[in-house]
């Protein structure tokens, strides 16, 4: 801020306004007027975008726009590898393995990078990605999807990331401007005397603006054509999220000069802009502030409640008073009491909450509870019992010992002594036991419809069953899937009237009485690394599609949810040979100069 204006410059583009001298005068008096008005919305833009912090450690990704620019930006910018968990919050193993996966963001910060997405709430993501079940996990490098697999499964999570930042720690390099010129002279001579500065700068430039794959393999052609020679390499200069790297990369001599020049072009011009491009700059500059907002986000996994941490603890002859296993309504209604007792309760459980944490219709049946979800009443007791003094170790028991006293209690975490134990966990999803039911878990059976209903949207699906569970299922279902039937073996429901009849009177519903379930029977698909899905054989190999029924449409859809261009091509011919080429490619071997190996590809 000057005495003659404000100059604002933002993405090698300036605004100016001259307030005194000249300038203002030459500017029409409705131009004034209206440019005043914006240019007041530019220093607030421009003050709010100043304010804006790191990125979190878990970035939540609400929208398909973002997506897309979130792995462009990595891919293009930083080179940084990244990771995406596809979940739900009325998904027991989604709610389980978060922790774990912040952990981990918190251990690989500014080596990998790692984001979420809400399946219930950015559908138009999960969709293109075709996820079927969660939580999913996807794993990028470069641009290119390097693994997915679904499953609460931390180890894999650990060794596929640990995995790709080593690539990237290899790959992720640059070859500044000196150290190009340095090798040419050093290594041809001749070579070096027919360049000039910009030629140098196109070959950088081809490569890839500040380093990434482009340089690494740019070093590596190098190396093969001068007999293991290369130029030298130092690690990418990391871009910050406000666009300035942590240390220049070596700028050239042509750089300089554009510097230079844009110098002089970052005069004050509101005077030469018309009201429309004002307009524009100023919607341009919201976008990218709501971006990097976005990218800012605080974290929304941050505990609520008070932590275990045995540090902390006053222990009473050696061990802890009592230790309540489970979570739920029953395990947290034993933790209010016990800690208004003053026996100060440690609730060793995981973070989902028992059943009840998966009910997705309203909790009517609760005495004192009206219009409330499970999720949110599990959160008031959580809230409760935290405030009379309660503690929360989130891991899954995996022990107990009763045979002597103090008992103990573990944990994949932790080990705890004990007095008293109370255990309150609850019931488990009830399975049928028929043929194909195991082997077709995840991939089109499930025991949660609140967790994995949205997959089944516009689809036709089946409960089984005739209790208030499988009504309540039958309810949350017919919200999103094309129709529901409920298969009974009685012909009559055990479940409560109330939701007896609302199953009875829906009209997306249908029941059909006095059934039983043989068995489960499905096709075997692939998920391949591009996202597409192919039918697989029983001994692996990809069943040929009968391409001649596919519809333009349709065709063109699965090219969509892969990301393949088939820009210019109309005929149908054309586009199933733009498909099938497209699934060639993502079944074949990776090569080194694709950036890696071939992903593993999931299986449903």
């Amino acid at each position: 801020q000057r005495a003659s204006g404000v100059l604002l410059s933002h993405a090698g583009v300036s605004w100016g306004w001259i307030f005194a001298d000249k300038g203002l005068e030459r500017v029409p008096k409705a131009l004034r007027m209206a440019g005043s008005r914006l240019l007041v919305l530019l220093l607030v833009i421009a003050a709010q975008v100043c304010s804006i912090g790191a990125r979190p450690t878990v970035r939540n990704i609400k929208t398909h726009s973002e997506f897309t620019k979130f792995l462009k930006h990595h891919a293009e910018v930083t080179g940084l590898p990244v990771v995406i968990d596809y979940f739900s919050d009325g998904c027991g193993p989604c709610r389980m393995v978060a922790p774990h996966y912040k952990n981990m963001a918190e251990q690989f910060k500014d080596k990998a990078v790692f984001a979420k997405v809400d399946i219930n709430f950015n559908r138009e993501t999960a969709s293109h990605q075709m996820i079927s079940s969660m939580p999913t996990f996807q794993f990028y490098l470069f641009g290119k999807k390097r693994d997915q697999f679904s499953g609460a499964d931390t180890n894999r999570i650990m060794s596929m990331t640990q995995q790709l930042v080593r690539e990237a720690e290899t790959k992720n390099v640059e070859v500044t401007f000196e150290a190009l010129q340095a090798f040419y002279k050093e290594h041809a001579p001749d070579k070096a005397a027919e360049m000039d500065d910009k030629k140098l700068q196109d070959i950088l430039t081809k490569a890839g603006k500040g380093g990434g794959l482009g340089h690494y393999q740019l070093v590596k052609a190098l190396k093969k054509k001068y007999d293991g020679k290369a130029p030298k390499t130092r690690p990418r200069q990391v871009v910050a999220e406000g666009g300035k790297s942590e240390g220049k990369a070596g700028d050239a001599k042509p750089n300089a000069q554009a510097g230079k020049a844009k110098v002089e072009n970052n005069k004050p011009n509101l005077h030469l802009a018309t009201i429309e491009q004002m307009e524009a700059e100023i919607k341009k500059r919201k976008e990218e502030e709501e971006e990097k907002k976005a990218e800012a986000e605080t974290d929304d996994d941050e505990p609520h409640f008070p932590i275990y941490l045995p540090e902390n603890r006053t222990l009473i002859r050696g061990a802890e008073q009592v230790v309540i296993i489970g979570s739920g309504p029953a395990g947290l209604s034993a933790a209010v009491y016990a800690a208004r007792a003053g026996l100060k309760p440690v609730v060793a459980a995981p973070a989902i909450g028992g059943q009840l944490q998966g009910k997705g219709v309203d909790v009517e049946n609760y005495p004192g509870v009206n219009m409330s979800t499970g999720p949110n009443l599990v959160y008031e007791m959580q809230l409760q019992a935290a405030q009379f003094g309660a503690v929360f170790e989130q891991e899954m028991v995996t022990m107990l010992d009763i045979s002597k006293r103090p008992f103990t209690v573990q944990t994949n975490d932790s080990t705890i002594q004990t007095h008293s134990v109370i255990i309150a966990t609850g019931a488990d999803s009830r399975w049928l036991g028929v043929p194909g039911e195991w082997e077709h878990r995840g991939g089109g059976v499930s025991s949660c419809a609140t967790c994995d209903g949205f997959l089944y949207s516009d689809k036709h699906v089946v409960v089984v069953g005739g209790g208030d569970a499988a009504m309540e299922d039958a309810l949350v279902l017919a919200r999103t899937s094309t129709s529901v039937k409920v298969l009974h073996r009685r012909n009559s429901f055990r479940a409560s009237k109330v939701l007896a009849d609302r199953v009875l009177a829906h009209p997306k519903i249908e029941v059909v009485w006095d059934t039983t379930v043989e068995l489960f029977e499905g096709k075997k698909v692939r998920v391949l690394p591009n996202g597409m899905a192919v039918e697989l054989a029983e001994d692996g190999s990809v069943v040929e599609e009968n391409y001649a029924k596919m519809r333009v449409k349709e065709i063109k859809e699965r090219l969509d949810s892969a990301g393949i261009s088939y820009t210019g091509v109309k005929e149908k011919d054309e586009l199933v040979k733009v498909l099938k080429g497209a699934i060639s490619e993502a079944l074949s071997p990776a090569g080194d100069e694709g950036g890696g190996g071939p992903a593993e590809m999931e299986e449903r």
